[in-house]
């Protein structure tokens, strides 16, 4: 069991997080609007979607209390189109 104030503070930065996965993902699907194939902005942008979602996901492991908070995002990974 965990702290209550690192819990706390684990939310803020999973909904920091999740924000950025927010707008990244939105950004990214711009970009594969706009030019249609995959271009240097877009890897980029693709790569640092992965590491948001990486640290999401131990931070989830390392708060499983996050669990209810974090469904809505679990699904939100980008497929290429």
């Amino acid at each position: 069991m965990h702290d209550e104030s690192d819990v706390a503070q684990a939310r803020v930065f999973h909904q920091l997080l999740s924000a950025e996965a927010d707008s990244l993902t939105s950004a990214l699907r711009a970009t594969a609007t706009r030019r249609g194939t995959a271009t240097t902005e877009g890897r980029r942008l693709e790569r640092d979607l992965r590491e948001v979602h990486r640290c999401l996901d131990r931070l989830r492991d390392n708060f499983p209390e996050l669990d209810d908070q974090s469904t809505a995002h679990a699904h939100s990974r980008i497929v290429r189109p």
